[in-house]
């Protein structure tokens, strides 16, 4: 008997109910007791926003076995005065250095995959190599942002980068003048780079995909282009054009710039504690967070709060903390401080997780850092800080070029977000990556894959990093806060 005869016999003998039963028996819908036809996976597993570091890809990586990076910052050239009589004695002039040097950092992320799951899987995907290629991805998204946002003295763990780095030109944008209207705001960061005498290439502007399709709409129809020989052609620009570089220096899109969510409500607390010795004055504080993401980079600030710490005078000793929601994707916070509503400044970075003795992320703990406690939830997320001294005195872990920017936040729905200008020289520029895992098998070195021993009916591998950004030279390179598209 084929299967349609089955089918007919079984309608003949349910007097009604079986369409309702057959219609059970081959959905999938929820509540339904699942489809009783098996179903072919396809075999390639797609993520909706699948990249490749561009970023990681154009850093220079330098392989360098020790745990500290050492190198040569040439601070000033040799003295002029080289025109001198015929028979006169040239002076010795020397050029001036500075030995500098950058911790490598330990970056690791470890998954496993159950052989039941790879031998059940094994005629529709490779489970394991999946399994290891999510965990590339998520590695570089927060690579990529170290290499942005890190800041090493906010945490030991990390590597600090482009963000913390950069403070000779250092952009803060007025919310009135924050978009674009002409390329010349391009042509500022530049220029900046060439009044360092910044090398003819090995340079790269970063900014949001957003912003790439705001700066293009600025092209006019028709542009001049001059040859090698001097020579000037028109060149018809035609609806949809996408600006890839602008004077010779490549464009890179980049998620990192471009905030994606709001920060949640921030609580501030004060509690007098006489015990302690910790004083702070009675002002009142105005507070805004900001968590740093894989996924937009630099987010915007929470709302802003404010609360004053007590009653006052030589007697009045007390702590101010700050609590909010754990986000799981924050790798950092940024904590904005001001003493007039509505003019909060950087003056803290607090790592996205709380660490025990040996540096792991730890559960429930209180850790110390710069004097400020960070207390975490029970996965080891950051959910609130406390400052025994004036919040609003900055923290060793923000320069002072960075004491001046202000938190990101919305202006009629569009985002504030952040350009870079990065020169990739790696002496003259913050192009240089020192690593030390010899046994890098992607991105040139920068980044290894290895099996780990089997564990019970587990495979674990690791995916990891030993290295650093070196901040070689930071004047030529900058960054610009505040821009909108709109």
């Amino acid at each position: 008997m084929n299967l349609i005869s089955q089918i007919n016999g079984f309608l003949s003998s349910q007097k009604g109910m079986p369409k309702t039963q057959l219609w059970k028996a081959l959905t999938s819908d929820t509540g339904s007791g699942g489809a009783l036809i098996r179903e072919k996976l396809e075999q390639i597993i797609t993520n909706a926003v699948p990249r490749l570091s561009v970023i990681m890809g154009l850093i220079s990586p330098q392989f360098d076995s020790q745990k500290i990076h050492s190198f040569n910052r040439l601070t000033a050239l040799p003295a002029v005065g080289g025109a001198m009589g015929e028979m006169s004695i040239a002076p010795t002039t020397q050029p001036t250095f500075a030995r500098a040097t950058t911790a490598l950092k330990v970056m690791r992320k470890k998954g496993a995959t159950s052989k039941f799951l790879a031998d059940a899987s094994k005629n529709y995907i490779d489970a394991i190599a999946q399994n290891v290629e999510a965990s590339v991805l998520a590695f570089m998204y927060e690579l990529e942002t170290h290499l942005f946002y890190g800041n090493a003295d906010a945490s030991a763990y990390s590597f600090s980068g482009y963000d913390h780095f950069i403070s000779t030109n250092r952009t803060n944008l007025a919310t009135g003048s924050a978009v674009p209207t002409s390329l010349s705001f391009m042509d500022s960061l530049i220029d900046s780079n060439l009044d360092y005498n910044g090398g003819p290439d090995e340079k790269m502007i970063v900014c949001s995909p957003q912003m790439v399709s705001k700066i293009s709409q600025l092209l006019t129809n028709v542009r001049l282009n001059q040859g090698l020989n001097g020579s000037l052609t028109q060149i018809e620009v035609n609806g949809g054009w996408i600006l890839s570089a602008y004077r010779d220096i490549p464009i890179v899109p980049s998620a990192l710039c471009r905030p994606r969510t709001t920060g949640g409500t921030v609580t501030p607390t004060v509690q007098d504690d006489t015990a302690t010795g910790h004083i702070v004055d009675s002002q009142t504080r105005y507070y805004q967070v900001a968590a740093v993401t894989p996924y937009g980079g630099e987010q915007m600030a929470s709302a802003e709060v404010n609360i004053g710490s007590g009653t006052g005078g030589a007697a009045d000793v007390h702590t101010v903390t700050l609590s909010w929601a754990a986000n799981t994707n924050a790798l950092y916070y940024k904590i904005y401080v001001g003493t007039v509503s509505g003019t909060v400044y950087l003056r803290h970075i607090i790592s996205g997780f709380a660490y025990n003795s040996v540096g792991s992320i730890s559960a429930s703990t209180a850790e110390t850092v710069h004097t400020k406690i960070v207390n975490s939830d029970t996965n080891g997320n950051v959910t609130s800080v406390v400052f025994n001294y004036d919040p609003n005195v900055a923290g060793v872990e923000v320069p002072t070029a960075m004491q001046l920017d202000k938190p990101l936040v919305a202006v009629g729905g569009v985002p504030m977000e952040s350009m870079f200008f990065i020169d990739r020289d790696v002496y003259q520029g913050l192009g240089k990556f020192a690593y030390t895992n010899d046994d890098g098998a992607r991105f040139n070195g920068l980044l290894t894959i290895e099996d780990l021993a089997q564990t019970e009916d587990f495979q674990p591998f690791h995916v990891k990093t030993y290295g650093a950004l070196i901040d070689s030279f930071e004047a030529t390179s900058s960054i610009v806060r505040g821009l909108r598209i709109a």
